[in-house]
């Protein structure tokens, strides 16, 4: 297929969802957010900023849409009002992927979302996550199914040891408490260790990075990740690992546009690594 630029859909390398590898789908849902709402947003404007920046990538002389066979299926139907049912939903459709053998990538949306792909893998998956907070939080305003809740219930599922989180800054002392029992922003020889020809689910929560470089997300938090520290780390993922899965979340509008063309290029960036 010629290579088309269509700001409401991710670039894609192939015609049918058959013939990809990557299979890119959206879930505009945030409806827990308590502080800055949009993120239902996110999907739309990554797609828009993954279409006006360069698919050749400098670093590694390679061209994305060349080397990986990406489809774009649309978004995802959330249930407004309903966590527990949108998770759900997630849940299908990223099992849906595995069966065809294909890699999910789904873009947020509240960082909820990445539950319904965790229980979609199962326990046969270790978790790293990118994220300024620890989302461990037993219950929030009375749900247990909340954007910052989403981790603790993925840890019941698959183990706490299965689980490794960087860049997280900010939490209550009881997350703290819980979080001894996961890894946590590890050396590089740690992290290399727990990925070791493992499946891993990435998910990269934006406000990882400060907000200065990434200041479009629903809960900002200072002091941050820089992205140029990020790369590294993601690669390493890549290689000593096995990206089963990824998503990229808690994006939201706003005028400079930094936070979505960041996200992409880092979609471009892992989808690349994953694959050379």
């Amino acid at each position: 297929m010629k290579y088309e630029y269509i700001a409401s859909k991710f670039p894609s390398s192939v015609d049918r969802m058959e013939e990809a590898e990557v299979v890119v789908f959206g879930v505009p849902f945030d409806s827990t957010v308590d502080f800055l709402p949009g993120t239902r947003f996110g999907p739309k404007i990554i797609r828009e900023a993954a279409n006006f920046i360069e698919p050749f990538d400098v670093d590694m002389q390679k061209n994305v849409l060349e080397e990986v066979k990406i489809f774009d299926l649309g978004d995802l139907e959330p249930c407004r009002g309903k966590a527990e049912e949108t998770v759900k939903r997630v849940e299908e459709q990223v099992k849906e992927l595995i069966k065809l053998k294909k890699m999910p990538l789904m873009l947020g949306g509240e960082h909820l979302i990445s539950l319904g792909a965790v229980k979609a893998f199962g326990k046969d998956i270790k978790v790293v996550c990118f994220d300024a907070h620890y989302d461990l939080k037993e219950v929030w305003e009375g749900s247990e199914y909340a954007h910052n809740t989403w981790l603790r219930r993925a840890a019941e599922i698959i183990g706490e040891k299965n689980v490794c989180l960087m860049g997280v800054r900010t939490g209550d002392e009881f997350e703290f408490d819980y979080s001894k029992k996961m890894l946590v922003n590890p050396e590089i020889e740690e992290l290399a260790k727990f990925v070791k020809n493992s499946k891993v689910y990435l998910t990269i929560d934006m406000d990882v990075f400060d907000p200065a470089y990434a200041p479009g997300v629903g809960t900002p938090e200072p002091f941050g990740m820089i992205p140029s520290y990020a790369l590294p780390l993601i690669e390493l993922i890549a290689k000593a690992g096995k990206i089963a899965g990824m998503d990229v979340v808690e994006v939201r509008p706003l005028e400079d546009r930094k936070t979505e063309v960041l996200a992409a290029r880092l979609i471009f960036k892992t989808l690349l690594y994953r694959k050379i």
